[in-house]
């Protein structure tokens, strides 16, 4: 777990240092991810939500103006940086909404404390996969909706994607579609919804996971 931690510090480094600007220069490329897929969520007062690598906290925002308040929601971020914009912008919501700190490999949850989990635009960072997609398992009630939206890495993005990782300090990891499916179902998940399209430069894939009853 030392290695993991070791590894995924230096992604929470970067985006501690790109927290104040994130969302400005990466404008385009989030409104895009996250109207995709704020479509495609159905949630409900009841639900027990986590958004396990919420960032600046931008789909939460817009999740709570469409369909909250909630049961329960958590915002997980290891980013200190990111997780205190996230704060700010849902700074009017703080009864609402819990704020954790945790690497995805360490989710520390109890079994089965959520309804549904999401996590977008963060997969590729996970060091260990595995460990990720186990926790979503375990954290998630039976019957519980998994969402992922992430990079596809398939077609000529593969090279942009082998640039990403050569010249910047982020982990990289990004799986195909099929290849998230396969991990997803090994661990308990039935897939009820896939797709896959390309934005500019990005090729993106997404999953609706149900867990096992």
């Amino acid at each position: 777990m030392i290695s993991i931690n070791k590894a995924a510090k230096k992604t929470t480094g970067y985006y501690d240092k790109l927290s104040g600007k994130y969302n400005k220069q990466y404008q385009s490329y989030l409104r895009h991810t996250h109207k995709k897929l704020l479509g495609r969520l159905e949630l409900g007062p009841k639900d027990e939500i986590l958004d396990v690598s919420a960032g600046t906290g931008l789909l939460a925002e817009m999740v709570m103006q469409k369909s909250g308040p909630f049961k329960r929601m958590v915002l997980n971020d290891p980013s200190e940086g990111m997780l205190a914009e996230a704060k700010y912008l849902l700074r009017h919501h703080t009864k609402e909404i819990e704020f954790t700190g945790h690497f995805s490999e360490d989710l520390p949850f109890e079994d089965a404390s959520f309804t549904r989990i999401i996590c977008l635009n963060s997969f590729h960072y996970y060091v260990n996969q595995e460990a990720v997609m186990s926790h979503f398992s375990r954290l998630l009630k039976p019957g519980g909706t998994l969402w992922i939206q992430d990079w596809n890495r398939v077609g000529l993005f593969k090279a942009a994607i082998f640039l990403i990782d050569l010249l910047s300090p982020e982990h990289i990891h990004a799986r195909t579609l099929d290849e998230t499916k396969e991990l997803a179902e090994a661990h308990g998940f039935i897939v009820k919804n896939e797709d896959s399209w390309r934005f500019r430069i990005w090729n993106f894939f997404y999953l609706k996971c149900e867990r096992k009853l």
